[in-house]
Protein backbone atom coordinates (compact mmCIF):
# COMPACT_ATOMS: atom_id res chain seq x y z
CA UNK A 1 0.00 0.00 0.00
CA UNK A 2 2.85 2.63 0.81
CA UNK A 3 4.55 1.70 -2.73
CA UNK A 4 1.39 2.12 -4.75
CA UNK A 5 -0.11 4.81 -2.47
CA UNK A 6 2.57 7.03 -0.85
CA UNK A 7 2.82 7.69 3.07
CA UNK A 8 0.47 10.76 3.23
CA UNK A 9 -2.07 8.97 1.17
CA UNK A 10 -1.97 5.55 3.45
CA UNK A 11 -2.06 8.02 6.32
CA UNK A 12 -5.31 9.80 5.29
CA UNK A 13 -7.25 6.78 5.23
CA UNK A 14 -4.97 4.49 8.18
CA UNK A 15 -3.91 6.05 11.47
CA UNK A 16 -0.87 5.15 12.79
CA UNK A 17 -1.74 5.68 16.64
CA UNK A 18 -1.86 2.26 19.29
CA UNK A 19 -5.83 2.00 20.03
CA UNK A 20 -5.28 0.93 22.87
CA UNK A 21 -8.17 -1.61 22.55
CA UNK A 22 -8.64 -5.37 21.35
CA UNK A 23 -7.61 -6.22 17.49
CA UNK A 24 -11.09 -6.34 16.24
CA UNK A 25 -12.50 -2.99 18.12
CA UNK A 26 -15.20 -1.04 16.49
CA UNK A 27 -13.69 2.36 17.27
CA UNK A 28 -12.70 4.88 14.61
CA UNK A 29 -11.35 8.21 14.42
CA UNK A 30 -13.80 11.07 14.97
CA UNK A 31 -14.20 13.10 12.18
CA UNK A 32 -12.09 10.54 9.81
CA UNK A 33 -13.28 7.33 10.65
CA UNK A 34 -9.96 6.58 10.29
CA UNK A 35 -8.85 3.15 11.85
CA UNK A 36 -6.32 3.48 14.85
CA UNK A 37 -3.62 1.82 12.81
CA UNK A 38 -2.97 -0.82 10.04
CA UNK A 39 -2.24 -3.91 12.80
CA UNK A 40 -5.59 -4.46 14.04
CA UNK A 41 -8.44 -5.75 11.76
CA UNK A 42 -10.21 -2.65 11.13
CA UNK A 43 -6.93 -0.82 9.95
CA UNK A 44 -5.89 -4.02 7.89
CA UNK A 45 -9.25 -4.36 5.93
CA UNK A 46 -8.39 -0.66 4.62
CA UNK A 47 -4.64 -1.25 4.00
CA UNK A 48 -5.25 -4.40 1.89
CA UNK A 49 -7.79 -1.91 -0.06
CA UNK A 50 -5.30 0.57 -1.45
CA UNK A 51 -3.00 -1.97 -2.97
CA UNK A 52 -3.55 -1.41 -6.62
CA UNK A 53 -4.95 -4.00 -9.31
CA UNK A 54 -7.89 -3.80 -11.66
CA UNK A 55 -10.37 -5.54 -9.62
CA UNK A 56 -10.07 -7.59 -6.41
CA UNK A 57 -8.50 -10.65 -7.99
CA UNK A 58 -5.61 -9.13 -9.57
CA UNK A 59 -5.00 -6.79 -5.89
CA UNK A 60 -4.52 -10.23 -4.19
CA UNK A 61 -2.40 -11.48 -6.63
CA UNK A 62 -0.08 -8.59 -6.14
CA UNK A 63 -0.63 -9.02 -2.40
CA UNK A 64 0.51 -12.61 -2.50
CA UNK A 65 3.34 -11.93 -4.87
CA UNK A 66 4.73 -9.54 -2.24
CA UNK A 67 4.21 -11.60 0.52
CA UNK A 68 6.33 -14.08 -1.27
CA UNK A 69 8.76 -12.08 -1.91
CA UNK A 70 9.11 -11.64 1.89
CA UNK A 71 8.91 -15.23 2.50
CA UNK A 72 11.69 -15.72 -0.60
CA UNK A 73 9.61 -18.71 -2.27
CA UNK A 74 5.89 -19.24 -3.77
CA UNK A 75 3.06 -19.25 -0.98
CA UNK A 76 -0.17 -20.91 -1.56
CA UNK A 77 -3.79 -20.20 0.37
CA UNK A 78 -5.75 -22.14 2.66
CA UNK A 79 -9.34 -22.49 1.01
CA UNK A 80 -11.14 -24.16 4.12
CA UNK A 81 -9.66 -21.07 6.34
CA UNK A 82 -10.85 -18.68 3.70
CA UNK A 83 -14.44 -20.11 3.22
CA UNK A 84 -14.31 -20.78 7.26
CA UNK A 85 -13.34 -16.38 7.27
CA UNK A 86 -15.49 -15.60 5.27
CA UNK A 87 -18.59 -17.29 6.41
CA UNK A 88 -18.01 -16.09 9.91
CA UNK A 89 -16.70 -12.43 9.70
CA UNK A 90 -19.71 -10.83 11.14
CA UNK A 91 -17.37 -8.40 12.88
CA UNK A 92 -15.38 -7.61 10.46
CA UNK A 93 -17.90 -7.39 7.93
CA UNK A 94 -19.97 -4.85 10.06
CA UNK A 95 -16.55 -2.69 10.36
CA UNK A 96 -15.79 -2.66 6.65
CA UNK A 97 -19.83 -1.00 6.30
CA UNK A 98 -18.84 1.24 9.15
CA UNK A 99 -15.48 2.72 7.93
CA UNK A 100 -17.38 3.02 4.08
CA UNK A 101 -19.88 5.09 5.72
CA UNK A 102 -17.02 7.42 7.19
CA UNK A 103 -15.82 7.63 3.65
CA UNK A 104 -12.07 5.79 5.16
CA UNK A 105 -13.06 2.30 2.60
CA UNK A 106 -14.21 3.29 -0.35
CA UNK A 107 -15.24 0.57 -3.37
CA UNK A 108 -17.54 -2.06 -2.93
CA UNK A 109 -17.00 -3.63 0.40
CA UNK A 110 -18.08 -7.06 -0.27
CA UNK A 111 -14.79 -7.49 -3.01
CA UNK A 112 -12.96 -5.81 -0.46
CA UNK A 113 -13.21 -7.97 2.13
CA UNK A 114 -13.21 -10.72 -0.09
CA UNK A 115 -9.29 -9.78 -0.40
CA UNK A 116 -8.64 -9.09 3.24
CA UNK A 117 -9.96 -12.43 3.78
CA UNK A 118 -8.44 -14.23 1.40
CA UNK A 119 -4.94 -12.30 2.38
CA UNK A 120 -5.68 -13.74 6.09
CA UNK A 121 -5.47 -17.14 4.50
CA UNK A 122 -1.90 -17.27 3.20
CA UNK A 123 0.07 -20.18 4.56
CA UNK A 124 3.50 -19.71 5.84
CA UNK A 125 5.92 -21.69 7.94
CA UNK A 126 7.32 -20.89 11.17
CA UNK A 127 10.17 -20.03 8.96
CA UNK A 128 8.83 -18.04 6.40
CA UNK A 129 8.18 -15.94 9.20
CA UNK A 130 11.04 -15.70 10.41
CA UNK A 131 12.59 -15.20 6.27
CA UNK A 132 10.01 -12.44 6.21
CA UNK A 133 10.69 -10.20 9.04
CA UNK A 134 14.75 -10.24 8.89
CA UNK A 135 13.37 -9.25 4.59
CA UNK A 136 11.85 -5.93 7.48
CA UNK A 137 14.85 -6.00 9.28
CA UNK A 138 17.21 -5.86 6.29
CA UNK A 139 15.45 -2.90 4.76
CA UNK A 140 13.18 -4.64 2.39
CA UNK A 141 15.96 -6.81 1.15
CA UNK A 142 15.01 -10.59 1.16
CA UNK A 143 18.41 -12.32 2.97
CA UNK A 144 18.05 -15.39 0.99
CA UNK A 145 16.85 -14.40 -2.67
CA UNK A 146 18.82 -10.56 -2.65
CA UNK A 147 15.76 -9.07 -4.18
CA UNK A 148 14.63 -6.11 -3.02
CA UNK A 149 11.27 -6.47 -1.86
CA UNK A 150 10.25 -2.83 -0.44
CA UNK A 151 11.88 0.35 -0.54
CA UNK A 152 13.91 0.89 2.40
CA UNK A 153 12.13 3.98 3.67
CA UNK A 154 8.83 1.47 3.23
CA UNK A 155 10.69 -1.13 5.75
CA UNK A 156 11.58 1.91 7.75
CA UNK A 157 7.98 2.88 8.59
CA UNK A 158 6.73 -0.47 8.76
CA UNK A 159 9.15 -1.70 11.66
CA UNK A 160 7.81 1.59 13.31
CA UNK A 161 3.83 1.01 13.40
CA UNK A 162 5.03 -2.74 14.48
CA UNK A 163 7.27 -1.45 17.80
CA UNK A 164 3.81 0.63 18.74
CA UNK A 165 1.02 -0.97 17.43
CA UNK A 166 2.03 -4.63 16.48
CA UNK A 167 1.26 -6.53 19.48
CA UNK A 168 -2.61 -5.03 19.53
CA UNK A 169 -3.39 -3.46 22.62
CA UNK A 170 -0.64 -5.00 24.98
CA UNK A 171 2.03 -3.42 22.38
CA UNK A 172 3.39 -1.39 25.29
CA UNK A 173 3.82 -4.36 27.56
CA UNK A 174 5.74 -6.12 24.63
CA UNK A 175 8.09 -3.08 23.80
CA UNK A 176 8.96 -2.39 27.90
CA UNK A 177 9.90 -6.25 28.48
CA UNK A 178 10.93 -7.29 24.40
CA UNK A 179 11.72 -3.98 23.01
CA UNK A 180 11.26 -5.17 19.44
CA UNK A 181 9.27 -4.08 16.38
CA UNK A 182 6.54 -7.59 15.78
CA UNK A 183 3.68 -8.57 14.38
CA UNK A 184 1.06 -10.78 15.89
CA UNK A 185 -1.15 -12.59 14.52
CA UNK A 186 -4.82 -14.80 15.94
CA UNK A 187 -3.50 -17.86 14.71
CA UNK A 188 -0.49 -17.68 17.14
CA UNK A 189 2.10 -16.55 15.18
CA UNK A 190 4.64 -13.53 16.40
CA UNK A 191 6.84 -12.44 13.66
CA UNK A 192 10.03 -10.43 15.04
CA UNK A 193 12.46 -8.10 13.43
CA UNK A 194 15.72 -6.50 14.68
CA UNK A 195 16.65 -3.83 12.34
CA UNK A 196 19.91 -4.21 10.17
CA UNK A 197 20.19 -7.78 12.52
CA UNK A 198 17.53 -10.68 11.80
CA UNK A 199 13.89 -11.95 11.96
CA UNK A 200 12.27 -14.36 14.38
CA UNK A 201 9.26 -16.62 14.02
CA UNK A 202 7.74 -17.87 16.93
CA UNK A 203 4.53 -20.20 16.61
CA UNK A 204 2.32 -21.23 19.69
CA UNK A 205 -1.53 -21.50 18.96
CA UNK A 206 -2.48 -20.53 22.06
CA UNK A 207 -3.73 -17.30 23.00
CA UNK A 208 -4.26 -15.15 25.80
CA UNK A 209 -7.21 -12.85 26.25
CA UNK A 210 -5.16 -10.15 24.02
CA UNK A 211 -4.95 -12.51 21.14
CA UNK A 212 -1.33 -13.02 21.36
CA UNK A 213 0.43 -16.39 21.72
CA UNK A 214 1.32 -16.91 25.49
CA UNK A 215 3.72 -19.31 25.21
CA UNK A 216 5.31 -17.09 21.78
CA UNK A 217 5.39 -14.13 23.90
CA UNK A 218 7.47 -16.00 26.67
CA UNK A 219 10.02 -17.42 24.27
CA UNK A 220 10.81 -14.09 23.04
CA UNK A 221 10.87 -12.75 26.34
CA UNK A 222 13.70 -15.15 27.16
CA UNK A 223 15.72 -14.67 24.09
CA UNK A 224 15.43 -10.31 24.47
CA UNK A 225 16.85 -11.04 27.80
CA UNK A 226 19.76 -13.49 27.65
CA UNK A 227 20.99 -11.87 24.28
CA UNK A 228 20.53 -8.56 25.10
CA UNK A 229 18.43 -7.64 22.05
CA UNK A 230 16.24 -4.72 23.72
CA UNK A 231 15.96 -1.89 21.22
CA UNK A 232 17.19 0.49 23.73
CA UNK A 233 19.40 -1.02 26.04
CA UNK A 234 22.58 1.17 26.14
CA UNK A 235 25.51 -0.37 25.00
CA UNK A 236 27.99 1.82 24.54
CA UNK A 237 28.29 1.12 20.84
CA UNK A 238 31.39 2.66 19.35
CA UNK A 239 30.07 2.31 15.56
CA UNK A 240 27.81 0.27 13.55
CA UNK A 241 28.54 -3.16 13.36
CA UNK A 242 30.45 -4.31 10.24
CA UNK A 243 30.42 -7.78 8.77
CA UNK A 244 33.04 -10.01 9.89
CA UNK A 245 34.56 -11.98 6.84
CA UNK A 246 36.52 -15.53 6.51
CA UNK A 247 39.98 -14.69 4.80
CA UNK A 248 41.20 -16.80 1.97
CA UNK A 249 43.80 -19.66 3.19
CA UNK A 250 45.19 -19.96 0.09
CA UNK A 251 48.23 -16.95 0.19
CA UNK A 252 47.60 -16.59 4.43
CA UNK A 253 50.32 -17.62 6.03
CA UNK A 254 52.40 -16.10 9.20
CA UNK A 255 55.49 -13.46 8.39
CA UNK A 256 57.05 -15.79 10.32
CA UNK A 257 60.78 -16.73 8.20
CA UNK A 258 61.45 -20.74 8.20
CA UNK A 259 63.43 -22.48 6.22
CA UNK A 260 62.36 -24.54 2.76
CA UNK A 261 60.93 -27.82 3.82
CA UNK A 262 58.24 -26.17 6.67
CA UNK A 263 57.40 -23.41 4.09
CA UNK A 264 56.59 -26.16 1.15
CA UNK A 265 54.76 -28.27 4.40
CA UNK A 266 52.43 -25.51 4.92
CA UNK A 267 52.20 -24.50 1.56
CA UNK A 268 50.56 -28.11 0.58
CA UNK A 269 48.04 -27.58 3.60
CA UNK A 270 46.22 -24.02 3.38
CA UNK A 271 43.28 -24.99 4.62
CA UNK A 272 44.29 -26.69 7.81
CA UNK A 273 44.39 -23.07 9.10
CA UNK A 274 41.02 -20.90 9.05
CA UNK A 275 41.38 -17.12 10.09
CA UNK A 276 38.54 -14.87 10.23
CA UNK A 277 38.39 -11.53 11.08
CA UNK A 278 35.57 -9.83 13.13
CA UNK A 279 35.17 -5.98 12.88
CA UNK A 280 32.89 -3.28 14.86
CA UNK A 281 31.27 -3.92 18.27
CA UNK A 282 30.67 -7.61 18.49
CA UNK A 283 27.28 -8.46 19.42
CA UNK A 284 24.50 -11.21 19.24
CA UNK A 285 23.91 -11.01 15.49
CA UNK A 286 27.80 -10.70 14.42
CA UNK A 287 28.75 -13.65 16.72
CA UNK A 288 25.88 -15.64 15.16
CA UNK A 289 27.55 -14.97 11.82
CA UNK A 290 30.59 -16.33 13.00
CA UNK A 291 29.14 -19.56 14.33
CA UNK A 292 27.43 -19.97 10.68
CA UNK A 293 31.47 -19.09 9.15
CA UNK A 294 32.87 -22.21 11.61
CA UNK A 295 29.71 -24.23 10.61
CA UNK A 296 30.99 -24.18 7.18
CA UNK A 297 34.55 -24.64 7.64
CA UNK A 298 36.38 -27.44 5.46
CA UNK A 299 36.91 -30.90 6.66
CA UNK A 300 40.47 -30.57 6.81
CA UNK A 301 40.43 -27.47 9.27
CA UNK A 302 42.36 -27.84 12.21
CA UNK A 303 42.28 -24.48 13.58
CA UNK A 304 39.65 -21.58 13.22
CA UNK A 305 41.50 -18.24 14.01
CA UNK A 306 39.41 -15.13 15.19
CA UNK A 307 40.99 -12.14 14.81
CA UNK A 308 39.60 -9.26 16.99
CA UNK A 309 42.30 -6.51 16.14
CA UNK A 310 38.96 -4.31 14.53
CA UNK A 311 36.49 -5.44 17.37
CA UNK A 312 35.11 -2.26 19.62
CA UNK A 313 32.95 -3.67 22.57
CA UNK A 314 32.04 -6.99 22.83
CA UNK A 315 28.96 -7.69 24.23
CA UNK A 316 28.38 -10.40 26.98
CA UNK A 317 26.15 -12.40 24.79
CA UNK A 318 29.29 -12.24 22.17
CA UNK A 319 31.39 -13.56 24.69
CA UNK A 320 28.97 -16.31 25.53
CA UNK A 321 28.91 -17.51 22.57
CA UNK A 322 32.24 -17.68 21.31
CA UNK A 323 33.10 -19.53 24.39
CA UNK A 324 30.23 -22.62 23.09
CA UNK A 325 31.85 -22.50 19.85
CA UNK A 326 35.02 -22.85 21.24
CA UNK A 327 33.38 -25.91 23.10
CA UNK A 328 31.83 -26.96 20.28
CA UNK A 329 34.77 -26.90 17.83
CA UNK A 330 37.01 -28.49 20.45
CA UNK A 331 34.27 -31.83 19.85
CA UNK A 332 35.00 -31.70 16.15
CA UNK A 333 39.00 -31.84 16.68
CA UNK A 334 39.09 -27.96 15.92
CA UNK A 335 41.02 -25.33 18.05
CA UNK A 336 39.89 -22.02 17.89
CA UNK A 337 42.41 -19.56 18.72
CA UNK A 338 41.93 -15.75 19.48
CA UNK A 339 43.96 -12.84 18.30
CA UNK A 340 43.34 -9.83 20.16
CA UNK A 341 45.85 -6.41 21.54
CA UNK A 342 43.52 -5.39 23.69
CA UNK A 343 43.60 -9.06 25.90
CA UNK A 344 39.94 -9.24 26.45
CA UNK A 345 39.89 -12.76 28.06
CA UNK A 346 37.09 -14.80 26.18
CA UNK A 347 38.10 -18.37 26.20
CA UNK A 348 39.87 -18.45 29.26
CA UNK A 349 42.42 -20.52 27.69
CA UNK A 350 45.93 -20.59 26.13
CA UNK A 351 44.35 -20.18 22.98
CA UNK A 352 44.63 -16.37 23.16
CA UNK A 353 47.26 -14.19 21.31
CA UNK A 354 47.80 -10.76 21.44
CA UNK A 355 47.97 -10.20 17.70
CA UNK A 356 47.36 -12.06 14.36
CA UNK A 357 50.86 -12.98 13.62
CA UNK A 358 51.82 -15.09 16.80
CA UNK A 359 47.86 -16.95 16.60
CA UNK A 360 48.77 -17.94 13.11
CA UNK A 361 52.47 -18.88 14.02
CA UNK A 362 51.22 -20.92 16.64
CA UNK A 363 48.91 -22.71 14.64
CA UNK A 364 51.91 -23.27 12.16
CA UNK A 365 53.91 -24.86 14.80
CA UNK A 366 51.92 -26.94 15.20
CA UNK A 367 50.79 -28.28 12.34
CA UNK A 368 54.95 -28.30 11.57
CA UNK A 369 54.88 -30.74 15.07
CA UNK A 370 51.87 -32.84 14.07
CA UNK A 371 53.77 -33.81 10.60
CA UNK A 372 57.28 -34.13 12.34
CA UNK A 373 59.17 -31.23 11.50
CA UNK A 374 60.17 -29.57 15.03
CA UNK A 375 59.63 -26.05 14.30
CA UNK A 376 61.86 -25.07 17.77
CA UNK A 377 64.91 -27.66 17.06
CA UNK A 378 67.98 -26.00 16.24
CA UNK A 379 69.10 -25.95 12.71
CA UNK A 380 73.32 -26.25 12.44
CA UNK A 381 73.71 -23.94 9.42
CA UNK A 382 75.42 -26.60 8.45
CA UNK A 383 72.67 -28.57 7.93
CA UNK A 384 70.25 -25.64 6.27
CA UNK A 385 68.79 -24.86 2.37
CA UNK A 386 70.89 -22.37 2.11
CA UNK A 387 73.76 -23.59 -0.53
CA UNK A 388 71.81 -26.20 -2.07
CA UNK A 389 73.20 -30.01 -1.75
CA UNK A 390 76.58 -29.03 -0.62
CA UNK A 391 79.19 -31.85 0.36
CA UNK A 392 79.92 -32.46 3.97
CA UNK A 393 84.04 -30.98 3.64
CA UNK A 394 81.93 -27.60 1.30
CA UNK A 395 79.70 -27.27 4.12
CA UNK A 396 82.17 -27.03 6.55
CA UNK A 397 83.90 -24.31 4.74
CA UNK A 398 80.83 -22.69 4.06
CA UNK A 399 80.46 -22.60 7.94
CA UNK A 400 84.43 -21.29 8.70
CA UNK A 401 82.92 -18.35 6.48
CA UNK A 402 80.16 -17.33 8.90
CA UNK A 403 80.65 -15.68 12.59
CA UNK A 404 78.50 -16.62 15.46
CA UNK A 405 76.48 -14.30 17.77
CA UNK A 406 74.67 -15.82 20.88
CA UNK A 407 72.30 -13.61 22.04
CA UNK A 408 70.02 -13.62 25.34
CA UNK A 409 66.68 -13.42 25.46
CA UNK A 410 65.47 -9.73 25.42
CA UNK A 411 68.68 -8.95 23.85
CA UNK A 412 68.77 -6.31 20.87
CA UNK A 413 70.16 -7.46 17.67
CA UNK A 414 72.49 -4.49 17.02
CA UNK A 415 74.39 -4.83 13.05
CA UNK A 416 78.04 -4.45 13.82
CA UNK A 417 79.00 -0.65 11.92
CA UNK A 418 82.47 -1.94 11.18
CA UNK A 419 82.02 -4.60 8.91
CA UNK A 420 78.39 -5.10 7.21
CA UNK A 421 76.83 -8.02 7.69
CA UNK A 422 75.19 -9.43 4.57
CA UNK A 423 73.22 -12.49 5.61
CA UNK A 424 71.99 -13.58 8.99
CA UNK A 425 71.02 -17.07 9.45
CA UNK A 426 69.18 -18.32 12.66
CA UNK A 427 70.63 -21.69 14.23
CA UNK A 428 68.20 -21.60 17.32
CA UNK A 429 65.97 -19.55 19.38
CA UNK A 430 63.64 -16.74 17.45
CA UNK A 431 63.99 -13.13 17.04
CA UNK A 432 61.30 -10.52 15.80
CA UNK A 433 60.74 -6.96 15.15
CA UNK A 434 59.44 -5.38 18.53
CA UNK A 435 58.67 -1.95 19.96
CA UNK A 436 60.98 -0.78 21.75
CA UNK A 437 60.94 -1.50 25.47
CA UNK A 438 61.93 -5.19 27.79
CA UNK A 439 59.06 -6.75 26.18
CA UNK A 440 58.13 -7.40 22.39
CA UNK A 441 54.60 -5.88 22.37
CA UNK A 442 52.19 -6.72 19.48
CA UNK A 443 52.34 -3.06 18.43
CA UNK A 444 56.18 -3.10 16.73
CA UNK A 445 56.35 -7.12 15.86
CA UNK A 446 56.07 -7.40 11.92
CA UNK A 447 57.63 -10.66 11.99
CA UNK A 448 59.83 -13.40 13.52
CA UNK A 449 62.41 -15.77 12.54
CA UNK A 450 63.24 -19.38 14.11
CA UNK A 451 65.50 -22.19 13.04
CA UNK A 452 66.84 -22.39 10.22
CA UNK A 453 65.45 -19.09 8.41
CA UNK A 454 67.80 -16.86 6.93
CA UNK A 455 67.39 -12.62 6.83
CA UNK A 456 69.34 -10.04 4.51
CA UNK A 457 70.11 -6.39 6.12
CA UNK A 458 66.60 -5.52 4.55
CA UNK A 459 64.89 -7.23 7.59
CA UNK A 460 66.57 -5.31 9.96
CA UNK A 461 65.51 -2.19 8.75
CA UNK A 462 62.39 -1.63 11.55
CA UNK A 463 60.63 1.76 12.15
CA UNK A 464 61.16 4.22 14.06
CA UNK A 465 60.94 3.31 17.71
CA UNK A 466 61.21 -0.69 16.86
CA UNK A 467 64.12 -2.89 16.92
CA UNK A 468 65.28 -6.32 16.39
CA UNK A 469 65.27 -8.48 19.28
CA UNK A 470 65.79 -11.88 20.64
CA UNK A 471 62.47 -13.08 21.82
CA UNK A 472 64.34 -16.27 23.61
CA UNK A 473 67.68 -17.34 24.02
CA UNK A 474 69.56 -17.44 20.39
CA UNK A 475 72.53 -18.29 18.19
CA UNK A 476 72.97 -16.84 14.90
CA UNK A 477 75.41 -16.85 12.36
CA UNK A 478 76.59 -13.76 10.30
CA UNK A 479 77.85 -13.29 7.34
CA UNK A 480 79.85 -10.16 6.48
CA UNK A 481 81.28 -8.81 3.39
CA UNK A 482 84.22 -10.44 4.55
CA UNK A 483 82.77 -13.67 4.57
CA UNK A 484 81.52 -13.64 1.39
CA UNK A 485 84.75 -12.90 0.07
CA UNK A 486 86.13 -15.86 1.34
CA UNK A 487 83.63 -17.67 0.34
CA UNK A 488 83.73 -17.00 -3.19
CA UNK A 489 87.28 -18.55 -3.11
CA UNK A 490 86.70 -20.83 -1.10
CA UNK A 491 83.05 -22.40 -2.12
CA UNK A 492 82.54 -20.42 -5.33
CA UNK A 493 79.63 -22.45 -6.55
CA UNK A 494 77.93 -21.75 -3.18
CA UNK A 495 78.50 -17.90 -3.36
CA UNK A 496 77.36 -18.11 -6.97
CA UNK A 497 74.12 -19.36 -5.67
CA UNK A 498 73.91 -17.67 -3.09
CA UNK A 499 73.70 -14.20 -4.46
CA UNK A 500 71.60 -15.58 -7.31
CA UNK A 501 69.06 -16.15 -4.78
CA UNK A 502 68.95 -13.51 -2.31
CA UNK A 503 67.08 -14.26 0.85
CA UNK A 504 64.12 -12.31 0.65
CA UNK A 505 63.05 -14.00 -2.40
CA UNK A 506 64.14 -17.39 -1.22
CA UNK A 507 59.75 -18.69 -1.05
CA UNK A 508 59.69 -17.96 -4.83
CA UNK A 509 62.94 -19.04 -6.06
CA UNK A 510 63.94 -22.84 -7.71
CA UNK A 511 66.74 -24.20 -5.89
CA UNK A 512 68.56 -26.08 -9.51
CA UNK A 513 69.09 -29.96 -9.19
CA UNK A 514 72.76 -30.99 -7.97
CA UNK A 515 73.05 -27.34 -6.93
Amino acid sequence: ALADQGLEDVLARVGAEPSGEGFSSIRLEPGTGRPPNPMVNAGAIVTSSLVAGEDPDERFARILAGLGAFAGRELTVDEAVFTSERATGDRNRALAYLMHNAGSLTGDVEEQLAVYFRQCSVLVTCDDLAVMHATLAGGGTNPLTGERVVAAQHAQHVLAVMATCGMYDASGQWMLRVGLPAKSGVSGGIGVALPGQFGIGVFSPPLDEKGNSVRAIAACHLLSEQFGLHLMRATGSSGRPLPPRSLDPGPLRSLRHRPRDQRAALDERPDRIRVHVLQGDLDFATAEQTLRAARDLPKAARWFVLDLARVGRIEPVAADLLRALGHDLRERGIRMVIADPSARPVTHTKDEFADLGRAIESCEDELLTDLGLDPSAPVPLTDSDLFGRAGEQAAQTVSDCFGTMSLSAGQTVEPPRAEPVVLWYVESGRLAVCAHGSRPTPAGRTWSAGPGAALTPADFHARLGQRVMAEEDSVCRTLTAAGLLRLRSAVPAAAAFLERSPLDGAETVDRPEGA
